[in-house]
């Protein structure tokens, strides 16, 4: 549960069942978390999922600049908590463990609402994507570029290597991977350099119509998602361990 009393700027406020929280067309400027009860989620009046403790709504909103286009209207008498949204980038970067529930709440909420056969509908048709080949030591991202572009692993020799100045932080080495997301999405520069390792076929997505990919293809928002995850549960287990190391 996010430990809404410890983080500033949040409003906490019970509300009855069948009460509105957020009605189509409010503001992106707030997200909310589901402290205790449950919530139903509709679109057109009609209802697209139910969310419960810990869940997390309205960050899409937030990330795609536009009003909400979902209601949020408590079932049972529930407990809320409202975040300006301008607060996502200090949890992410601050707070790992509440970034992870957040992972975690829109991960399961794609799971339920994405249909499977979106999965199935090539993302060529309607993305810009250039697929390019790599060779050992060449670099594909430079650290402190600006660009707009997510990138995907088609297939290497040995992997990709991630470094942060002069230190390797990383391997990217699963067909399928996507890598340059977080800077596309937040619009900031590159952090880290990403460089083959062998001979590597790489795709790269133009930026420029991202969210509109994003609200299209679900699916491809739910992989960035998990990569993200991933690399967070990773990030949190080597600080864990260099912690546990004496000094």
């Amino acid at each position: 549960m996010i430990p809404a009393r410890n983080i500033k700027d949040v409003t906490i406020r019970e509300y009855n069942p069948r009460e509105m929280i957020v009605e189509e067309g409010a503001s992106f400027k707030r997200f909310f978390v589901i402290l205790h009860g449950n919530v139903e989620i509709l679109q057109n009046r009609k209802s697209i999922r139910v969310l419960k403790d810990g869940d997390v709504f309205g960050l899409e909103n937030y990330f795609l600049k536009r009003n909400y286009t979902t209601s949020a209207v408590t079932i049972t008498k529930s407990r809320i908590a409202a975040y300006h949204a301008d607060m996502v980038r200090e949890i992410i970067f601050d707070r790992p463990q509440l970034t992870e529930q957040i992972l975690s709440s829109l991960m399961l909420q794609l799971e339920q609402t994405t249909q499977v056969a979106e999965e199935n509908i090539p993302l060529e048709n309607v993305v810009d994507i250039n697929e390019k080949i790599f060779q050992d030591g060449e670099i594909i991202i430079h650290e402190g570029s600006e660009d707009d572009c997510i990138f995907r692993l088609v297939k290497s020799q040995y992997g990709l290597k991630v470094t942060k100045g002069d230190v390797e932080i990383g391997i990217i080495n699963k067909p399928g991977e996507y890598f340059g997301e977080m800077s596309a999405i937040l619009k900031e520069k590159r952090t880290a350099t990403v460089s083959s390792i062998g001979r590597s076929v790489v795709q790269v997505f133009s930026g420029d119509n991202l969210n509109e990919i994003l609200e299209l293809y679900p699916h491809l928002s739910k992989v960035i998602i998990d990569t993200l995850a991933k690399r967070l549960s990773e990030a949190n287990k080597k600080l864990a361990s260099d912690q546990s190391q004496p000094q």
